[in-house]
């Protein structure tokens, strides 16, 4: 996994939970500044967990971590019959205590039982290998109070990134319904915040947000941002074919046939091509797209001309609501591998980013909006107040309108329409270099440079 070149001379414990054959954004970032680090100067040794397979990999230790027990643990049926435990799905009575118990039990994460088994897997790697500082990244924030712990241990400096805010925008609902594991937590981040030497945020927001809450230690908080990078946009195989998806309901008849993937190419004529990749509510709950289907359900309705006009493909995953709300007004394509994904988004006219609304400004940037930008096409973001918008502005990336609102939905999609017709759809011109891995990479770097230089 890790290739030290010549140029790399000094060593980092990276500590990433989630990391491959895990997928995920997260997983993402870890893996592509493992694999930038060593140009930069730094050999990073990944210390990740076993719960997701990948023993044997180079310059990865796995620490265990009581997977078995903790799912016995919040399932009664695993100790009776445990073969079985997989398979058995619990009532609605029971999941809910069982995440109540969870949230009692398990603070600040449920990855909290895997702190034993990395904090003794670390020291062992370091009395035997030797490092030069420590890094870890959150989420779990569990992984920080194992960077905590071994600084106690060792007295070397720490860097803690927090890809997700701890406590500002919560993944966790419990932390918006019980003020004493907050408060509790608020404490535990304080401490990280107070003995780390650096602290990375993903997001301005966030970082904001830490420099407002913790101005003692404002000037140890930095940003490096997540990014695209163009080593993973390799060109599709030649003479793949993509299947266009199903249009449930009446208008299955007017189905285009496959068409081979081709350059990206400015279309005028045609209808206007929008297209989303990935999940919505099963990635997070409130993200819907139902908002937008009901926008362009009411356009036909008014005016079924606008039915040839615009042509929304959906790919991914979707709930049965979604499939519902779907039917007659878009294409379905399903779950696809990701070299497929990105050839809808190469044939695509306008890519969507859809977000949920929230009461405070969103301090979180999906993946999916650099992937989309470094495509260069024009973006409809479906977005609140916050980071997303900050940055579709700052680029002239697209329109930015509420996800909630129907009727400025609808104002955007004839915007985007009239656009695409006349030929004058944006396309994003502004330099994206510093949204490039490698020189995000070089950012850690440099911060990597500071801590071990004070």
């Amino acid at each position: 996994m890790t290739h030290l070149p010549a140029a790399a001379e000094r060593s980092v414990l990276f500590v990433a939970y989630h990391f491959p054959p895990m997928r995920s954004a997260g997983v993402e970032r870890s893996e592509k500044f493992v694999r930038y680090l060593p140009e930069f100067g730094y050999a990073p040794r990944v210390l990740s967990t076993r719960a997701f397979g990948g023993d044997g990999t180079e310059g990865v230790v796995r620490a265990w971590e009581p997977v078995g027990l903790y799912r016995r643990l919040l399932n009664p049926a695993a100790r009776a019959h445990p073969a079985s435990a997989s398979r058995t799905r619990t009532t609605g009575s029971q999941a809910g205590w069982l995440r109540a118990l969870r949230r009692l039990l398990f603070v600040p994460d449920g990855q909290v039982t895997w702190l034993p088994g990395a904090a003794w897997s670390a020291l062992r790697t370091l009395r035997r290998q030797p490092a030069d500082l420590i890094y870890t990244t959150s989420p779990p924030s569990s992984s920080h109070l194992l960077g905590r712990f071994l600084k106690e241990q060792t007295g070397l400096p720490w860097v803690a990134d927090f890809r997700d805010a701890w406590l500002y925008d919560p993944l966790d609902p419990a932390l918006l319904t019980m003020p004493y594991r907050r408060e509790f937590e608020r404490r535990l981040e304080a401490s990280v915040l107070a003995e780390a030497d650096a602290v990375i945020t993903a997001t301005g927001v966030t970082a904001a947000d830490l420099r407002q809450r913790y101005p003692q230690q404002g000037h140890k908080v930095r940003v490096v941002t997540n990014c695209f990078d163009p080593a993973d946009g390799t060109p599709l195989p030649e003479g793949l074919v993509i299947d266009e998806g199903t249009r449930i309901g009446p208008r299955d008849v007017e189905q285009d046939p496959p068409a081979e993937l081709e350059e990206t190419e400015l279309v005028t004529s045609g209808p206007l091509r929008l297209v989303h990749t990935g999940s919505f509510s099963y990635s997070h709950p409130q993200r819907s797209p139902l908002p937008l289907l009901s926008a362009l359900r009411r356009l036909i309705e008014l005016e079924p001309v606008w039915g040839e006009r615009l042509e929304l493909t959906l790919v991914g995953e979707l709930s049965p609501e979604e499939q519902s709300a779907a039917e007659g007004v878009a294409r379905v394509v399903g779950t696809v591998d990701r070299a497929t994904a990105l050839g809808y988004q190469q044939r695509a006219d306008v890519l969507l980013v859809v977000d949920h609304r929230r009461p405070w400004p969103a301090s979180n940037v999906p993946g999916k909006l650099y992937e989309y930008l470094a495509t260069g096409k024009p973006l409809l973001a479906l977005c609140g107040p916050g980071e997303i918008e900050e940055m579709m502005n700052a680029l002239h990336a697209g329109l930015c309108v509420a996800p909630d609102d129907i009727d400025a939905i609808d104002d955007a999609l004839r915007d985007l329409w009239t656009g695409h017709r006349e030929g004058t759809l944006p396309r994003v011109t502004a330099s994206l270099q510093s949204y490039h891995r490698r020189e995000l990479t070089r950012q850690l770097a440099a911060c990597f440079d500071d801590v071990t230089s004070q």
